[in-house]
């Protein structure tokens, strides 16, 4: 899945009418992102900028359109605009406001942002996808839950401290946090993905718990994946989806990064030789041990027995 964020003909649409907020006026040099609070703000005729805003409302309420669709904006609620995507605001001249604002360039997430478009070829892109769908309802209004809310009213919080701040590295701890509050939206607008995956979760609890004390109880035995399948009462292929979103490794890493972490713990006893170490954690051939041994750790097993020592 490829995304980026579509660009648009600037002139065409100022020459129409809408207004275009660009980072280069918006920002401050060197720093592609903004804090903000706004306790008064006249209505925004419609407009598009370059970089990602987010709006987050401690007090008040109004409507928010965005691609002719209108939706009513109210205390709790927080959305996040992708870049150059049309909308607008309507605030009523008496209405009491408190928003908490951050406008940031999709490269503060990461450089390689700078190129689009954009794969799934690196980590971060985790932390923007979920904003620039093509489908605006999920992140037009986030609607967040009261503990949530108080989450993401304290982030927003100390992030504007520290930009106006501006104290050594707060340009670190400013995208740090950012990160923070964009994950913590990104589970908001998947919430029907999490609750599948904890539904998940428990209905294989029992049976992953049993595979892998099983593995801890026996890994200086032979064992391989289809022991496991049927002790698991799975077919393979669903064995090893599970497996991996359990422990976060295949079972051959799982079981080769236990068999190693225990050959450490006994090189460290003296009174066993490198030989008694691979045959006690399973490995049952010295060279082959040797070999990943030193692959794991970057020495020998004699070599870090010496070290150990030491």
């Amino acid at each position: 899945m490829s995304i980026y964020w579509s660009q648009v003909d600037i002139e065409e649409l100022t020459g129409s009418g809408v207004v275009y907020f660009n980072s280069k006026m918006e920002m401050l040099e060197g720093l592609p992102c903004k804090m903000y609070k706004l306790t008064y703000q006249q209505s925004l005729w419609t407009h598009c900028h370059d970089y990602f805003q987010i709006w987050y409302v401690a007090k008040g309420a109004f409507l928010h359109t965005v691609q002719q669709q209108v939706y009513e904006i109210r205390k709790g609620d927080i959305f996040v605009i992708p870049p150059f995507t049309l909308h607008s605001v309507s605030i009523s001249p008496d209405e009491d406001i408190e928003i908490y604002g951050c406008e940031f360039m999709p490269s503060f997430v990461n450089e390689r942002f700078q190129e689009q478009p954009t794969d799934h070829a690196f980590f971060d892109v985790a932390f923007l996808e979920y904003f620039l769908r093509k489908e605006m309802n999920a992140q037009s209004q986030i609607t967040l839950d009261s503990v949530t809310d108080v989450t993401v009213r304290n982030v927003l919080k100390d992030m504007l401290i520290e930009y106006e701040r501006r104290t050594p590295f707060f340009q670190i701890s400013l995208k740090a946090k950012l990160l923070v509050l964009l994950s913590i939206l990104a589970r908001q607008v998947n919430g029907e993905l999490l609750r599948e995956g904890f539904e998940k979760s428990e209905k294989y609890r029992d049976i992953m718990t049993r595979v892998v004390d099983h593995i801890h109880n026996h890994y200086q035995e032979d064992m391989n994946l289809n022991d496991l399948c049927s002790l698991s009462n799975l077919s393979r292929s669903t064995f090893c989806i599970l497996f991996k979103e359990w422990t976060g490794k295949t079972f051959n890493r799982y079981l080769t990064d236990l068999r190693i972490l225990q050959a450490m713990m006994m090189l460290k006893q003296p009174e066993l030789s490198v030989t008694d170490v691979c045959y006690s954690t399973g490995f049952n051939e010295l060279s082959y041990f040797c070999r990943i041994f030193k692959k794991y750790t970057g020495i020998s097993p004699t070599d870090f027995r010496k070290q150990a020592m030491k």
